[in-house]
């Protein structure tokens, strides 16, 4: 079916939350604005750092209502629906089949390893519930379930909606880029941040994190950067966002970014709600690379 995006960063939003789970929506509204604001290419809502696994069932219509609302048609708006089963994932589309969304977005089932069989078999039978398109989403560090060439080209032709996949499986996306098993307009998010400047001179012009939220600054001078050919400054825009991520991940991921992103003025618990807090001083450590990296 195929999507237009044009060259540039995909954010996978974050999903601001109150204290009981459910979407605070102005909060979820101003995010979307801003990342369209620093010239984001699509939006990618209630991926993985917008806690899809963690989102009240009921809340997940909401939350891409609004995204899809407030996006206007100004960018794509794609969609994850992730699950461990073809019915669960159904559910999840009757849901939200109505939205005008862009694409759902679909993992491998995540809770047991899958044979490369089960991934076809999966995706085959989970695609014909919807009308709307589906991107594949290569995440085998959770999903236990690695989603590989011949998969791919196998499904592009046998799933007539199948529009796209995310991967940071560089040479993967190299290959189906230059393979011409694919249709020119089949969509290749790259998602290895830490070399979305080498991707880019490759042709992989689309990449995809959920570090945009929170950087949306550095991310749009990482991509003027990289479209302008002066990759000296694509470095150090893209070490400064590779730093805070390092931060992050050294200091409790999940309440960091929720640090980071109440401090550019995005209400609401962005973490999944097992998680313990961090101190003041991680709080001001947290403040303090924000500040060095230009983003307060």
């Amino acid at each position: 079916m195929g999507i237009t995006v044009k060259p540039g960063f995909i954010p996978a939003i974050g999903t601001p939350l109150d204290e009981e789970g459910y979407l605070v929506e102005d909060s979820i509204r101003a995010e979307t604005e801003r990342m369209i604001e620093a010239g984001c290419s699509a939006i990618l809502c209630m991926g993985s750092m917008g806690q899809q696994a963690f989102i009240r069932m009921a809340e997940t219509r909401k939350t891409a209502a609004a995204v899809v609302d407030q996006a206007a048609g100004r960018v794509p708006v794609f969609v994850g629906a992730m699950d461990c089963s073809i019915q669960r994932a159904r559910e999840r589309f009757e849901l939200m089949e109505d939205i005008p969304l862009s694409a759902f977005v679909l993992t491998t089932p995540y809770y047991e390893a899958c044979t490369g069989e089960e991934i076809l078999n999966y995706y085959k039978r989970v695609a014909a519930y919807t009308s709307h398109n589906i991107v594949l989403y290569d995440l085998p560090s959770v999903t236990q379930s690695k989603i590989t060439y011949d998969i791919v080209v196998e499904l592009v032709k046998t799933v007539p909606n199948l529009a796209g996949i995310k991967s940071n499986d560089m040479y993967m996306l190299r290959k189906l880029k230059v393979c011409g098993e694919v249709p020119d307009d089949f969509l290749c998010c790259f998602s290895g941040m830490d070399v979305f400047d080498i991707g880019f001179k490759w042709g992989l012009t689309n990449y995809l994190d959920g570090m945009p939220s929170c950087t949306p600054y550095n991310f749009s001078m990482l991509d003027r950067s990289m479209k302008a050919g002066d990759y000296a400054a694509a470095a150090k825009y893209l070490t400064n966002i590779l730093d805070l991520r390092d931060f992050f991940l050294a200091n409790n991921l999940w309440p960091c970014f929720t640090a980071a992103m109440n401090m550019l003025g995005f209400a609401g618990n962005f973490a999944p709600d097992y998680c313990t807090g961090i101190t003041e001083e991680t709080v001001e450590a947290v403040r303090r690379e924000m500040k060095r990296i230009g983003e307060l």
